[in-house]
């Protein structure tokens, strides 16, 4: 599968490639579109790259949402004026009320992409395959939509969307079962 590559230079522009990846690792360069010196030119050499990928004779599966157009910034927003500065800890508010509190930077524990699994799984009841009434077949399935990879790595996909998938050997029972 092809994708945009952007690599800093030596002469500190960006080059904008069309890569893809030959036997699961290394990068192999389809296209080179030029180098930028600018986030304008950085913008239109995506652009110009976003369109050589783009396949009219791809199909797409109609989920019933709404298209999303993809949009890149060409140059960088200016800042919005302020009309008072940022609050600091030590700085109360008017009127004796209470101080702001510092705390301390959050972190993120974990993501799933649940949302990902329930729409696919709408997709799947949809086309009918729910009759087959097995929840292994139906994750199995599902990952494999999701990314086209070993029956050995089909638990990574589906941890990432937060299941918990069945063993190696009960995923390649049911996979046999299937065919």
């Amino acid at each position: 599968m092809a994708f945009i590559r952007r690599v800093r230079t030596g002469s500190g522009a960006t080059a904008v490639q069309i890569a893809e990846y030959v036997s699961g690792r290394r990068q192999r360069i389809v296209a080179h579109l030029g180098s930028a010196h600018s986030e304008v030119e950085l913008g239109l050499l995506i652009a110009r790259a976003q369109g050589m990928l783009d396949d009219a004779a791809q199909g797409e599966l109609d989920l019933g949402l709404a298209k999303v157009t993809r949009r890149h910034r060409l140059a960088p927003v200016p800042p919005e004026p302020a009309l008072f500065g940022p609050v600091t800890s030590s700085e109360g508010t008017s009127g004796g009320g209470s101080t702001v509190q510092a705390t301390a930077a959050g972190s993120v524990v974990d993501t799933a992409s649940t949302l990902l699994f329930d729409l696919l799984v709408a997709v799947y009841e949809s086309l009918g395959f729910a009759e087959l009434d097995d929840e292994v077949f139906r994750d199995l399935v599902i990952a494999r939509v999701v990314e086209p990879t070993s029956l050995l790595d089909v638990g990574r996909v589906l941890a990432d969307m937060g299941r918990q998938a069945a063993s190696y050997p009960t995923l390649w029972r049911t996979l046999r079962r299937a065919a």
